[in-house]
């Protein structure tokens, strides 16, 4: 093997290897999984407001409108057990959203996991905030992990995966209006 062979060998080999331990790290399949989606608004000025709907893998849209109790995520993590008891305060709907999508958007969720989030920029005062997320665990562990798709309002800030811009789409078009638009990113 000539020297500019090796050199190539050895240029290209870190990119190969970085590209199968994605690749793997990828290999998990939602159904290994449990997720949940979340679009929640929450405004503390002038009136409390809490607000939102959930999103579980069976297809079921859970909303939610005031509740009392809520345990809040604590540095992104929230015990299953309390993420359950503020899952039983919200009232789902009766209609079930397409296996397929949310086979797809499983999927898309897995992959926002990895995606870095923007410096936050502030931007407005007293418009609360409209945040976009996914709960992810494995299935057998006692703690979700709650990672940001995006934040708008006083703060906007956003995971830079094209997959969390997909699943952001989607929950906008489940929440029906977009709310406070996406130019301030």
């Amino acid at each position: 093997m000539n020297l500019s062979k090796l050199k190539m060998l050895f240029f290209i080999l870190p990119f190969l290897l970085s590209a199968s331990c994605v690749h793997e790290e990828l290999e998990t399949k939602p159904e290994q999984m449990t997720i949940y989606f979340q679009f929640e608004y929450v405004n503390h000025a002038w009136t409390y407001q809490h607000q939102g709907f959930i999103i579980d893998q069976a297809g079921k849209v859970y909303d939610y409108e005031q509740p009392e109790n809520w345990d809040w995520p604590e540095d992104n993590q929230i015990n299953r057990q309390n993420f359950e008891s503020n899952l039983s305060q919200a009232e789902a709907r009766l209609s079930l959203l397409d296996e397929s999508d949310i086979r797809t958007a499983g999927i898309l969720a897995l992959q926002a996991r990895h995606g870095e989030l923007t410096q936050p920029n502030h931007v407005m005062a007293d418009a609360g905030a409209e945040v976009y997320a996914v709960y992810v665990a494995e299935k057998d562990s006692p703690t979700l992990t709650r990672y940001l798709l995006q934040q708008r309002g006083d703060l906007y800030q956003k995971n830079t995966s094209s997959a969390s811009d997909q699943l952001t789409q989607w929950l906008i078009g489940i929440r029906g209006e977009e709310g406070y638009g996406g130019e301030h990113f």
